[in-house]
C-alpha cells in the first residue's frame, strides 16, 4: 500500500502536476489522521473492556464476599436468638435464685462469648490498595460499599468497647465466691456446706448485685446490641447485594 501512494506521488510529480499532487498529499495526510484515530479509538476500546472485565471481576468477588457475610451472620443472628429465649427464662431465676442449684442451672442459660462482629473485607481492601476501586464507574455504589463497611467499623469499635467493659463486670472481686462456685461446683470433692453462701438469698449482697449487673450486662449489652448491629448489618449486605448484581446486568448489557 505504501508503494502503491509513493509511485502515484512520483508520477505527478513526473509530470509536473503541482495541483493535483498537492489536493492528493492533503487526502494522504487527511487518511493517515483517520487511521490514527482509528486506531486510538480501538486501543481506546480494548482499555475499556479490559477495565469492565476487571470491574465485573471485583464486583463478582464483592458479591462472594458479601453472601459468605450474610451466611456468617444469619447463623449468628440465629444462634443470638436462642440466647435470647433462654435468657427471658433466667430473667426469672435471677429474681427466684434461692440454692446453689438454682444458681448454677441459672447460669446455664446465660450463653454469650467475647467474639467481635467478623466480615471478609479481603476483596474491598483489595480495591482499596490498588487502582482497582477506581475502575468501578457507579458512583452511587462506590458510595454505598463506604458506608457498608465504615458501618461494620462503627459496630466492631462498640461491640470491642462493650466486651471490654463485660470483662470487666466478671473481674470484680465482688463476684470471687460465684466464680469458685461455678468453678468447682461439679468436684467431688468441693463441699459446698463449708462455704457462705447466703449471699444467694441476699439481693442487697456485694456479689449477688454484681452478678445481676454482669447478667444484665451481658443480656442486653454484649447479646443485645450484637445482634441489633447485626440485623442492620444483614439489611444492608442484601440491599448492597441487589444493587451489585443490577451493576452487572448492567455491564454485561452493554458488552454483549
Amino acid at each position: 500500500m505504501i508503494k502503491f501512494f509513493r509511485k502515484i506521488r512520483q508520477q505527478l510529480l513526473t509530470e509536473n502536476k503541482f495541483n493535483k499532487y498537492l489536493i492528493y498529499a492533503i487526502g494522504e495526510i487527511i487518511l493517515v489522521v483517520i487511521g490514527i484515530l482509528i486506531a486510538i479509538q480501538l486501543d481506546d476500546f480494548n482499555e475499556d473492556r479490559k477495565e469492565r472485565k476487571r470491574e465485573i471481576s471485583f464486583l463478582q468477588k464483592l458479591k462472594d464476599d458479601i453472601n459468605l457475610d450474610i451466611q456468617d451472620l444469619t447463623s449468628t443472628d440465629s444462634i443470638l436468638t436462642l440466647y435470647q429465649s433462654n435468657q427471658e427464662e433466667a430473667l426469672e431465676l435471677l429474681l427466684n435464685t434461692k440454692s446453689v442449684q438454682d444458681l448454677i442451672t441459672l447460669d446455664s442459660l446465660i450463653d454469650y462469648n467475647w467474639n467481635n462482629i467478623e466480615v471478609n473485607r479481603k476483596t474491598y481492601d483489595e480495591m482499596l490498595n490498588t487502582t482497582g476501586i477506581y475502575i468501578i464507574e457507579s458512583r452511587d455504589l462506590l458510595n454505598h460499599l463506604s458506608d457498608y463497611y465504615a458501618l461494620i467499623e462503627k459496630y466492631q469499635h462498640f461491640m470491642k468497647e462493650i466486651i471490654e467493659d463485660s470483662r470487666e463486670y466478671i473481674k470484680t472481686p465482688k463476684l470471687s465466691p460465684f466464680v469458685f462456685i461455678r468453678k468447682h461446683y461439679r468436684n467431688p470433692s468441693f463441699d459446698i456446706n463449708r462455704l457462705d453462701t447466703s449471699w444467694i438469698r441476699n439481693y442487697n449482697s456485694p456479689t449477688y448485685l454484681a452478678l445481676s449487673n454482669f447478667y444484665s450486662h451481658v443480656m442486653g449489652a454484649v447479646n443485645g446490641n450484637k445482634q441489633r448491629y447485626i440485623k442492620q448489618i444483614l439489611k444492608n449486605s442484601h440491599e448492597l447485594i441487589d444493587e451489585i448484581e443490577q451493576e452487572l446486568r448492567k455491564i454485561n448489557s452493554f458488552n454483549k
